[in-house]
């Protein structure tokens, strides 16, 4: 995860963008996390617009979006948490929402949960679970696609994340 922030930072990552249906990748992207769901009795629902396309780089886009359904899946209680994936096509920029009905992010980490290493001292266990990093990765490799990501600080019953990037790169 250091030597991926470091390469993403130092522009030094090539990234491979190409054409690619945004709704087949938010696909791969659960697919890739479905037993963990079905292990918790989590669901995940995604939106279904079938043709939506942007230019990225697919592997890290998977990144992003597994990063952040992990995360969701991580602090979402077992057996009645949902996951909602939502896909909107907007003028220029696809606009990626995921929302979950789990524990939230405290106000007081909201303006810091994309540092590197910044870990939330409120997640209910004796040591900080993971290494603070995939928010941080999660930030640069949205950026190096000349999007944005953000936490909604308005959202009060569980966590919503967005992220957009420009159709064309």
């Amino acid at each position: 995860n250091i030597l991926d922030l470091e390469k993403l930072s130092g522009n030094r990552s090539e990234l491979d963008i190409d054409e690619h249906n945004v709704s087949k990748t938010i696909q791969k992207a659960i697919k890739g996390v479905e037993q963990i769901a079905s292990k918790k009795d989590i669901k995940i629902k995604s939106s279904h617009k079938e043709r939506v396309f942007a230019a990225y780089d697919e592997d890290r886009i998977l990144q992003v979006l597994t990063n952040l359904l992990s995360n969701s899946l991580k602090f979402t209680e077992p057996h009645n948490g949902r996951i909602k994936i939502l896909l909107e096509d907007l003028d220029k920029e696809v606009l990626v929402t995921i929302k979950d009905n789990g524990r939230g992010i405290p106000e007081e980490d909201k303006d810091y949960i994309f540092d590197k290493f910044y870990q939330s001292k409120n997640q209910n266990v004796k040591k900080p679970q993971g290494s603070g990093l995939g928010l941080a990765i999660c930030k640069k490799i949205v950026e190096s696609h000349k999007g944005s990501i953000a936490v909604d600080k308005k959202f009060k019953k569980g966590t919503r994340m967005m992220f957009s990037i420009p159709k064309e790169q």
